[in-house]
Parts: structure tokens; C-alpha cells; sequence
């Protein structure tokens, strides 16, 4: 019994460490947290990337934590998810060049500031939808296998019901397939672990939140962020699923 606990639309924390007075990459408060979940539940944490947002991108991100990010990869996991926040469905009519340029550039700043280790080729598209031609563009970037919502709506071209799903191959697209089964940040506290219950009887479960919903500023902010996400975690793990990448699963 397994779990992957994943957080999309990750950038502005690399602005803070960047731009701020930060020893340590854990001195961060968002960063803190997963740290704490880690020691904590021995929770594996893959952060999926925005290039650019609010005029910072990914090409300004300080490389001074570069050991440190190296040294905490076997927990803390950063990969590719989209250019930037907007428009909404962005690769749903990509063509190849758009969506292997996007992808190559946040591949290449996540090496040079975190390296290699620090790389996953396991993502989730924004919204993800994407074309062809963008699966073709992922898969020429190294990319093996996509998560998608796939319980509520077709994605990526597919459409099934993944209620029961663990990991599907898709022969067309020469890629893993995975099915979220909750976004932490579509329910209060109260309800997480009624939400996550359905699950149970699964051999894996695919959690996530987006990043955005932690700040104070924000205007959809959450103030139960970090109880909510260790209400999650702390519930997979009192019913005894270990925290998994996405590579362990598949064996790559």
C-alpha cells in the first residue's frame, strides 16, 4: 500500500529564497513544513514547477542551496509542470516546439540550481490536458508518466473511469498514466479524511494541494494549509501506506 503526495503550481518560494535572507533552505516556512512531514511521516514531497510568474523565473533562481537540494533528493523532488499559471489548459492545443522548449527550460534551471537527483520525470500538466504533439514534445524531454484526473474528466487525449486505478500504460503515448484521487485544497480540514476514505481498499493513492493556497496574501488562502496537508499524510500513514515516487512504482 502506497501513496505520492505532489503540489502543483510551485514557484513563489523559490522567488523567496532567492530574494530573501535565508541560511538554509528549510529557514523557509513553506519549506519548513514538508521538512517537518518528512522527519515526521518519512513523507516524500515532489514539487511541480511554473517557469515564470509576477516577473521572477526559474533562470533567476540563486544556485547557493544547490548542496543542500542534493542532499535532501531522496525526500524532496522538484519537476516541470507548465510556463506559467496562465492561460488555463496550455498545452491542450500545443504544438511540439511550444511544449519542448517550456520543458526543456525548467529541466535545465532545476539541474543547474538543485541537479539531476533533484529531477523528476514523472508530472502533472496544468490542468492537465495536452495535445499530440505536447505528449510527443514530454516524451522527447524524458518524460515517462503523467498524472490526471481521470476519476471526473478525460485528460490527456484519455478518458476512463480511474477510480480503481493504479498505474496504466498507454502504448499510443509511451507513457505511465496515474489518477489523482483528491486536491487537498477543494475541502476543509473537517473533511479530509472522509475524502480520502473511498481510497482505502487501493493499493495506491495520488494526493496533492497547489502551492499558492499557503500564503496569507493570496485570495483564496488557506489557513488550515499545513493541517490540512498533514491531516492527509498522517491518514495514509495510520493506514499504513508508505510515501513513494512515482519511479518506484513503475521501477524506472
Amino acid at each position: 500500500m502506497f501513496y505520492r503526495f505532489s503540489v502543483d503550481d510551485n514557484i513563489r518560494f523559490l522567488q523567496d529564497l532567492t530574494e530573501g535572507d535565508y541560511s538554509s533552505v528549510f529557514d523557509h516556512p513553506y519549506m519548513k513544513m514538508y521538512k517537518n512531514l518528512h522527519e515526521k511521516y518519512g513523507a516524500k514531497i515532489q514539487l511541480n514547477l511554473f517557469y515564470t510568474m509576477n516577473g521572477f523565473d526559474l533562470s533567476m533562481m540563486t544556485d547557493k542551496y544547490k548542496e543542500e537540494w542534493q542532499a535532501n533528493a531522496h525526500w524532496l523532488r522538484f519537476s516541470f509542470h507548465s510556463y506559467s499559471d496562465a492561460p488555463p489548459f496550455p498545452y491542450r492545443e500545443s504544438d511540439y516546439d511550444e511544449v519542448y522548449r517550456d520543458c526543456q527550460m525548467v529541466h535545465r534551471e532545476i539541474r543547474r540550481f538543485a541537479g539531476e537527483e533533484c529531477l523528476s520525470y514523472f508530472i502533472t500538466v496544468h490542468y492537465c490536458q495536452a495535445s499530440p504533439e505536447a505528449i510527443r514534445a514530454l516524451r522527447d524531454c524524458g518524460i515517462k508518466g503523467m498524472v490526471g484526473l481521470f476519476k471526473d474528466a478525460e485528460c490527456y487525449g484519455r478518458s476512463f473511469d480511474g477510480s480503481e486505478m493504479t498505474v496504466e500504460y498507454d502504448e499510443e503515448m509511451k507513457m505511465y498514466l496515474f489518477c489523482n484521487d483528491i486536491i487537498l485544497n477543494l475541502y476543509p480540514l473537517s473533511e479530509v479524511e472522509a475524502r480520502l476514505a473511498p481510497s482505502d481498499h487501493k493499493e495506491f493513492t495520488e494526493v496533492m494541494i497547489h502551492e499558492q493556497y499557503y500564503y496569507p496574501d493570496y485570495i483564496a488562502h488557506i489557513p488550515d494549509f499545513e493541517k490540512i496537508v498533514e491531516a492527509a499524510i498522517g491518514y495514509l500513514t495510520k493506514k499504513g501506506r508508505k510515501s513513494v515516487w512515482l519511479e518506484e512504482l513503475v521501477n524506472e
